[in-house]
Order: C-alpha cells, then sequence, then structure tokens
C-alpha cells in the first residue's frame, strides 16, 4: 500500500483496524480505475459480501472520500491512487474489470476511467469502438478512443475501419458505408481493401448486389483472396453463373485456416447448389457453418452459410434440415446481431411453409427492433408478416404487409436468395387483385434463374408460388409458364416433381374432376418435403368441392391427421366472432354444397334470405370469390368445431 494513500485513508477513519483499512483503500482503488455503479458490481470483483461493501461505501461518501457523480461512484483523488499503486494491482484490476464488462453493457465513464489509468487491452479499444458507434456525439468518449488507438499504433484510417467492423456485425449498413466512404479509394492498399470488402458487404445486406459487385471488381480477384467467396455470393444472386466461377477460381484451393476452409466451403457449396441438384451443396454449406462457427461474433459476414443452407434446403423441401443448420448458427452466434437477426427470419420462415404458425411469431417476436434490419431482411420479414396473415386469413394484416414490401421494393433489384418472400407476394398480389404490380420483380427473379440455367432447387418455389397465384386469380394463361416449368424440372429434381403432381391435383380439384386417391397421394407428399400447410389446405379443398358426403369427410379426416402438431391457420377471433349462430349454421350448409332453397327449408326460411345470410358472410370475410369464402367458412367451421 502507498504511503500517501494509507495515510489519507488513515486521517478520515483513524478508528479502523489495518484489515479493514486495507480493503476500504482497495474499493477506493477500483473506484478510481472503474467507476462502478454500485456495490453489487464490486462485489463481482474483490469477492466480499454486498452488503459489508455497502456499508463502506456509505462511510468513504459520508466522509468525502468517495461521491456519486452521474450515476456512478468517483474519487477525487483517482489520478494519485493510480500513481501510487503497484504496476500489477493496476493491471489486476484492468483485467477484473474487462472480464466483468461487455460490449453492450459497458458505460462511458468506466472506459474513460480504464483508458485514464493506462489500460491498453485489446478489449477495451473493441469496447470504445462499440461506445462510439453508439453515442457518435459523445466527444470524451471519441478522444479516448483515439488516444488509445494511437498509443497501439492505430491511425484514424485504423480506427475508422474498426467501427466499420463493428457496425457491420450489427449491421448498421449506412454507418458502415458512411465510415468507408473515403477509404475505398484513399489510404494504403490494406486499408482500401478492407474498406471495400466491408462497403461491399453492407450493400449485400441492403439488397444492392450490383453495386457490392461493383466494389469487389475493384479490389480484384488477386487481392481479395478468400474474401472472393462474397463476389462468387454476389455474382450467383445477380444470375452471373460464368462470373461466380471465376470469381471461385481467383480463390484457389489453399486452405490453411478455418476460416479460409471455412469460405472455400461456401463458394463451393453455392456453386454446386446452382450446378448440382443433389444433396452435395448442403454437405458443403454445413461444412463452413462448422468451420465458421466457432468464431461467432468476431467475422463479418455479409450472409452465413446456415442462412444460405437453410434457404436453399426450404427451396428443396428439406425446412427440418434448415432448422438444424439455423439452430446451430444461433447456438454459436455466428454474425453477431446481424447474423442473429437473419437466422431468426429464415427459422420463421421455414416454421411457416410447415404450418407452426405459432412457433413463426415467437421468431418473428425476438427480433426486436425493424430499425435495425437493412432493406433485404426487410423484404424477408414483410413478405413473413403477409405469409402469416394469408395462412390465417386475416385480410387486414396481409394487405398491410403487402403495400410495405411493395414500397421497399422500388428501386431495389431483388435477387437469387429473395425468392421466397417474391413467391408468397405473387400469390398475396394475385390475391388483391394487384398482380401487375409484382408481374416486374418476377421476371426480373425468372431473369436470375435464367442466367443460372434455371436451377430447380431453387427456382421450384418460386413456380410452385406461380401456380398458387394463378388458382387466385383463376387465370389458366398464368399458370401454364410455372406448371410447364415444374414439370420440365421433375427430371431433376424429385421435390420439383411432387409439386408439379400436387399442382396438376389442385388443378383437378378445382375443376371437381379430382380422384380422392391422387389426391391423398399429393397431399401426403406435400407434407413429406415440409409443405404441411398446403397439405392440409389442399385436402381441405378437395373436402369442399367433393359431392360425395363420405369423400368430403375422408378428405376433412386427411387434413387433420397431416396438420396434426402443427398450428394450422385458424380465423382471426375478430373475424369468427362478427359471425352469428344464424350465419354459423348457414355457413355449414353452404359447406355441404346444399343449395339456397335447400337450406331455406331446413332452417324455415326463405331462400332469399339465405342469399342475403350469405352476402354478408362474404362482406365480413371479406372474401372476394366462392372458392375463397369457401376456404373462410371451412377454417372458421374447423376451428369451432374443435
Amino acid at each position: 500500500m502507498s504511503a500517501g494513500a494509507l495515510q489519507e485513508l488513515e486521517a478520515s477513519m483513524p478508528d479502523l483496524p489495518d484489515d479493514a483499512m486495507t480493503a476500504r483503500r482497495t474499493l477506493q482503488l477500483h473506484v478510481a480505475l472503474s467507476c462502478p455503479a454500485n456495490a453489487a458490481e464490486l462485489a463481482r470483483r474483490v469477492g466480499r459480501p454486498e452488503r459489508a461493501i455497502r456499508d463502506d461505501l456509505d462511510a468513504m461518501i459520508a466522509n468525502g472520500t468517495l461521491h456519486v457523480q452521474d450515476g456512478v461512484l468517483r474519487t477525487t483523488a483517482a489520478a494519485r491512487l493510480v500513481a501510487e499503486a503497484l504496476p500489477g494491482e493496476v493491471r489486476e484490476i484492468h483485467e477484473l474489470v474487462l472480464a466483468d464488462v461487455d460490449a453492450a453493457s459497458a458505460r462511458p465513464a468506466t472506459l474513460i476511467a480504464l483508458a485514464e489509468s493506462g489500460c491498453r487491452d485489446p478489449k477495451l479499444l473493441g469496447h470504445l469502438v462499440r461506445v462510439v458507434n453508439e453515442h457518435p456525439d459523445g466527444a470524451s468518449v471519441t478522444a479516448i478512443l483515439t488516444a488509445v488507438a494511437r498509443s497501439t499504433g492505430l491511425e484514424d484510417a485504423g480506427v475508422q475501419l474498426l467501427r466499420a467492423t463493428d457496425a457491420s456485425i450489427r449491421g448498421r449498413t449506412e454507418l458502415v458505408l458512411r465510415l468507408t466512404e473515403a477509404l475505398v479509394t484513399a489510404g494504403s492498399a490494406a486499408t482500401r481493401k478492407r474498406a471495400a470488402v466491408l462497403a461491399a458487404g453492407a450493400h449485400v445486406q441492403s439488397a444492392r448486389l450490383e453495386r457490392a459487385g461493383a466494389l469487389y471488381r475493384h479490389v480484384g480477384g488477386d487481392e481479395l483472396g478468400q474474401d472472393a467467396a462474397w463476389a462468387v455470393m454476389t455474382a450467383l444472386g445477380r444470375g452471373d453463373l460464368e462470373a461466380a466461377r471465376v470469381w471461385r477460381a481467383a480463390m484457389g484451393d489453399d486452405a490453411l485456416t478455418s476460416q479460409s476452409s471455412g469460405l472455400l466451403d461456401f463458394a463451393d457449396g453455392l456453386l454446386r447448389s446452382v450446378e448440382e441438384p443433389g444433396s452435395v451443396s448442403l454437405d458443403r454449406l454445413a461444412r463452413s457453418l462448422s468451420a465458421l462457427g466457432p468464431f461467432g461474433a468476431e467475422l463479418v459476414l455479409p450472409d452465413t452459410p446456415a442462412a444460405i443452407g437453410a434457404l436453399f434446403a426450404i427451396s428443396r423441401g428439406e425446412p427440418a434440415t434448415a432448422e438444424v443448420l439455423l439452430d446451430r448458427a444461433l447456438r454459436a452466434g455466428l454474425g453477431g446481431e446481424a447474423g442473429r437477426r437473419r437466422h431468426l427470419l429464415v427459422s420463421a420462415w421455414s416454421l411457416m411453409v410447415q404450418g407452426r404458425l405459432h412457433a413463426a411469431d415467437q421468431r418473428v417476436e425476438s427480433l426486436g427492433s425493424l430499425e435495425e434490419l437493412g432493406d433485404r431482411d426487410l423484404l424477408f420479414y414483410w413478405g413473413l408478416r403477409a405469409g402469416l396473415a394469408r395462412r390465417r386469413g386475416d385480410a387486414h394484416e396481409t394487405r398491410a404487409a403487402w403495400r410495405e414490401f411493395r414500397d421497399r421494393t422500388l428501386g431495389v433489384s431483388l435477387s437469387l436468395y429473395d425468392l421466397l418472400p417474391l413467391g408468397e407476394m405473387m400469390v398475396v398480389a394475385a390475391r388483391l387483385h394487384d398482380a401487375e404490380r409484382v408481374a416486374p420483380m418476377v421476371e426480373q427473379a425468372l431473369s436470375v434463374l435464367e442466367g443460372l440455367g434455371h436451377p430447380p432447387s431453387w427456382a421450384a418455389p418460386l413456380h410452385w408460388c406461380g401456380v398458387q397465384a394463378a388458382f387466385q386469380s383463376e387465370d389458366p394463361a398464368a399458370l401454364m409458364p410455372h406448371a410447364n416449368a415444374l414439370a420440365t424440372a421433375a427430371s431433376r429434381s424429385s421435390y420439383a416433381a411432387t409439386l408439379a403432381r400436387a399442382g396438376r391435383t389442385w388443378l383437378d380439384v378445382l375443376r371437381r374432376e379430382a380422384d380422392l386417391a391422387a389426391v391423398e397421394v399429393s397431399v401426403r407428399e406435400l407434407a413429406a418435403t415440409g409443405h404441411v400447410w398446403d397439405a392440409s389446405r389442399l385436402a381441405g379443398q378437395a373436402a369442399l368441392q367433393h359431392p360425395d358426403r363420405e369423400g368430403t369427410l375422408a378428405m376433412m379426416q386427411l387434413a387433420r391427421e397431416v396438420s396434426k402438431g402443427h398450428q394450422q391457420t385458424q380465423p382471426v377471433p375478430p373475424r369468427s366472432s362478427t359471425l352469428t349462430a344464424r350465419e354459423l349454421e348457414v355457413g355449414r350448409l353452404v359447406l355441404d354444397g346444399q343449395g339456397y332453397r335447400a337450406i331455406g327449408e331446413q332452417l324455415f326460411i326463405s331462400p332469399k334470405t339465405v342469399e342475403h345470410h350469405v352476402a354478408r358472410i362474404r362482406n365480413r370475410l371479406g372474401a372476394t370469390s366462392r372458392g375463397e369464402l369457401l376456404e373462410m367458412l371451412h377454417d372458421i367451421v374447423t376451428a369451432t368445431d374443435r
């Protein structure tokens, strides 16, 4: 213990024994080095009971040794205490504080105190970067960051790159672009490369693949090294298969580190997903996840092998595989906050297509603020919201999500990785009689697929949605291109073959020409490929259209069977509650296929009154066609009977 500090403490508390004096002096040094908030924080670091520390703090505040300012404890003797302390003692407290504080909870006062007391631990630099990014107007913290960075040999450009890296991990794309704007064409070659890679990643997250590609070309394949994996992803996303192959060749085949190995597997998995219909690509993407996963939030990833692998798995009818990949990535924290949000969105989509709507809702709710989502993920989010609302029969929410999606796609070039939300919006647009608005986006997507040789494992879901959209709009001309594309892909993809058969069966159902055995085959095949909700809906529609009551009951039982264990679509409570008991009676008889006269005879009302009841039901439910009315009534009656 330094003589000056001990004498001052003894003078303020002359009756304390030596061990109590030493304990209080330790607390005072902790305060000087870290500006803690309370006794609980100090108790974690010094290993003493919180109550005893609180008593000591109260006593030192009472005699003026300590004081509270801006919500933290401070001491006016901080500079002298640090100067008189042993170097090992100061270093130990620095380590204790940094081990106890994470980047999300670090207070500016604590970081400033650590820096002013001589701490130069790399963790401190990382915490300062995070705080400055969160509070860019905080001049004192910014000055401390600059001082600490320079003491470690970093110039201003290096600090900007550190801040851009932190912002990228959290998905703050606009901040990344602002910080790297001047560095892309200035400074050393290493600085220019790093700035360009960070900026390109921000453009990927903002659904601007063309600008990302320009930045990768600006750096060049020789300089990018294994980071060319992201150029491969960008080229494939834009439908340029040849460019993707050139970028992959520039990467070489040497993988001396886990990161290099993960990026090589990522690029190979993506290329194979386009060139081969088999499962080799999923294996490569899973290997990439295994290699990159241990890095957690340390890596800057424009996208992740888990997210891309999951999109591909869903697109080939394997949502369960998608869940495995995404759960692994979420546990590892791969890609930081930006990665977490991306993984939650894709996971919610996988759950939605299976009909597990409540679980999908939970994933969406855990996203947090939408302000943190980039344009790419916002498109996915609104497609997801529309899909969930459509499956619940919530017309108001479906329209709201469609408007958001429609507005956010203005000026945005959709890519290979946006086909799932685009497909959902094709169905929604057809249902809302706004197909013209989505048509240019569909043409753009088809152009991307054409540039890649129309890979069935990516294209099949889009064409399936095209078939569903044609059913919604009752437009045979719109049906044929998508039905033909599925039929053509059937020879290369068993999943496409399943969808092609299901589409033909569905058309037969709508024409009232379906064979129940064929319906059952398609329903079970759809359910086996993860399309549990679609499978249940096909069985339900077959039940509505079948003239034989026995066949109707068989189809309804099949619908319940395939959806067992999944939360299927149910009517929104306000909507179902608007039907009166009499309207529900009428609705049941309409579902049985009875005409107005037969219904009137059973309920002792006139056929005209029955017609009025049906008109009111249609208006209340917002149904735009008889088929849609029957679907909604089926959902309501099924939910009521449960």
